[in-house]
């Protein structure tokens, strides 16, 4: 199965092959900040799922509450931030669910930096839920 995830204004697009590896939500207060939301929800793939990435885009990169950089792309356009990659996963692409503008997209199955999610937000009970993100090797 392909999906296509754009920007706010549709120039800049992915598209990828198959499920994610694993799908999440993040309230770190950078996803926040990034996100202008409540937190982040976002998959990752593996970088060779990529079958195309479209349109003009820049990056930014910024170090993560885990000490780890983090690198954003994002719409040069409308400033929609659409793929990402990360220290902690170096093979994988990190693409905020949103963007594929598809509600029957399934739940999220973890959701970390539980230290800043405000408090009105309820997941799923079956959510695994941490504190912080865990360590390079719980990967």
């Amino acid at each position: 199965m392909d999906r296509t995830a754009q920007c706010a204004c549709g120039q800049l697009s992915v598209t990828i092959s198959g499920e994610p590896a694993f799908h999440g939500v993040c309230s770190c207060l950078a996803c926040q900040r990034m996100t202008g939301s409540a937190f982040d929800y976002s998959g990752y793939w593996p970088k060779s799922a990529v079958k195309d990435i479209s349109g003009d885009h820049q990056s930014w990169r910024r170090q993560a509450e885990s000490g780890r950089w983090f690198e954003q792309h994002f719409c040069k356009a409308c400033g929609s931030t659409v793929f990402s990659y990360g220290e902690w996963a170096p093979d994988m692409i990190n693409i905020g669910i949103g963007c594929f503008a598809d509600p029957a997209f399934p739940p999220p199955v973890y959701a970390v930096w539980n230290l800043h999610k405000h408090p009105w937000l309820t997941l799923p009970e079956d959510v695994e839920s941490m504190d912080e993100q865990p360590p390079d090797d719980a990967v």
